[in-house]
């Protein structure tokens, strides 16, 4: 049994040996870490090694470990050229996943595409599980380890989700798929699926009413096959084809009027005609969940409206308008009839304040002047005063008025920005 002062003394003559010869060269420290690598892994295969035969489940799981872990952490050699970098290099598998789900992760924030980023999530946090678990400090990094997987079972859950939708859109009837590749192509496949599985089908004959003038509609709908009439005051203002929507009012400028809308018009089926119906407020919910899907719709019912401003133009040259000015003086009482409705639906449903910014995108788009936007007030029983303030003077008087932080806070929005006077 040596001393410590002996220990000392042994510990001092062989760095002192060592710092003699020098430092090993490059192959000398290849050789050692290959022999300690084989040592190593001798060692696994005859202490830890359990005959198959009388092995448990876990003693076969954790000799696999074992394996794994030492294939992992065998150091390998990087060829580096002496004139470029005399230090010697050494590299473990598990290093090379550490640094693979870093760069896999930096080119996600790059990719535009949604489920190619989802893929290179995953693909990065399964390398950075191997990394943390197996640590080449030898201790397994649990912390890093359980959040990476909980983003892993993320990742996969919202793949699995998208490519379940993707194969159900394969097997919509072939009407529909007709329908998304003509008219519906910007749409995702799998957007379009979500939106046509919440449609129910309906079909009307010919002369049957779809809606009529001055009651509340609800639902919003898309022309299959077939074509209806629109009516004004009992006089035919335009037709309504196929792929065409109707209701859809305030859709395509960011407006969601939950609930029902009063119809400015009335709508005659001229054929047998079918229809695709939604609810408004589930189209509305829907479209606010899923981003692209709202994008999308929002730029088809933009097409559909110039799609159906080109139709009316061309009722007019073709004749089928026997008084252009009796026309157009009805369709200038729909437009205002419609923008009645639809401050109508805000002013009741308190979301005047929040919608203020999407509101002036309608006036914009339809030529809603400031005169036709006050006798618009004026009919829903507003000031314009009031309209600026969100709240009607007799409401605020008996407490009705439910002023929350997000009310004040899209006030103050909407003042700062100028958005009620324009």
């Amino acid at each position: 049994m040596l001393t410590s002062h002996q220990a000392l003394r042994a510990q001092m003559m062989r760095f002192a040996s060592t710092s003699l010869k020098g430092p090993p060269s490059r192959r000398q420290v290849s050789q050692r870490l290959h022999s300690t690598a084989t040592k190593r892994r001798e060692s696994t295969m005859t202490s830890k090694f359990v005959s198959p035969k009388y092995a448990t489940l876990r003693e076969r799981l954790l000799q696999r470990r074992n394996q794994l872990n030492d294939f992992l952490m065998e150091p390998h050699n990087i060829p580096i050229p002496r004139w470029i970098s005399p230090t010697y290099y050494t590299i473990t598998y598990s290093e090379i996943l550490g640094h693979s789900s870093f760069i896999l992760v930096a080119l996600s924030y790059y990719s535009g595409d949604f489920v190619a980023l989802r893929i290179m999530a995953v693909a990065g946090s399964t390398c950075m599980l191997f990394f943390t678990y197996f640590h080449p400090h030898g201790r397994i990094l649990w912390l890093p380890f359980k959040w990476n997987l909980l983003f892993t079972l993320i990742n996969l859950q919202r793949l699995g989700t998208v490519y379940l939708e993707r194969l159900q859109a394969n097997y919509l009837s072939q009407e529909l798929l007709d329908l998304r590749d003509r008219h519906f192509y910007v749409m995702d496949p799998a957007d379009f699926c979500c939106l046509a599985k919440r449609a129910k089908i309906e079909t009307f004959r010919e002369g049957d009413v779809l809606m009529a003038q001055g009651e509340n509609n609800s639902y919003v709908r898309l022309v299959l096959d077939g074509r209806f009439k629109v009516f004004r005051d009992g006089s035919f203002t335009y037709m309504v084809e196929e792929a065409s929507f109707i209701s859809e009012i305030a859709l395509h400028a960011g407006l969601y009027l939950p609930g029902h809308v009063e119809s400015c018009c009335t709508v005659v089926a001229d054929t047998t005609s079918t229809v695709m119906t939604w609810e408004r407020s589930e189209l509305i919910d829907l479209m606010r969940r899923r981003a692209g899907l709202r994008r999308s719709l929002k730029a088809i019912f933009s097409w559909d409206l110039v799609r159906k401003l080109k139709t009316q133009r061309g009722l007019v040259t073709s004749g089928m308008i026997d008084d252009p000015e009796q026309w157009t003086k009805l369709r200038n009482e729909q437009t205002k009839h419609r923008y009645v409705a639809i401050l109508q639906n805000l002013l009741s449903n308190g979301l005047i304040v929040e919608s203020k910014q999407e509101l002036n995108k309608y006036r914009l788009i339809h030529c809603i002047t400031e005169e036709t936007h006050n006798w618009a007030l004026e009919q829903c029983g507003w000031t314009p005063e009031e309209f600026a303030h969100g709240y009607q003077e007799q409401d605020a008087a008996h407490g009705i008025v439910n002023r929350d932080f997000r009310w004040y806070g899209k006030n103050l929005y909407n003042r700062i920005f100028g958005f009620d006077k324009e």
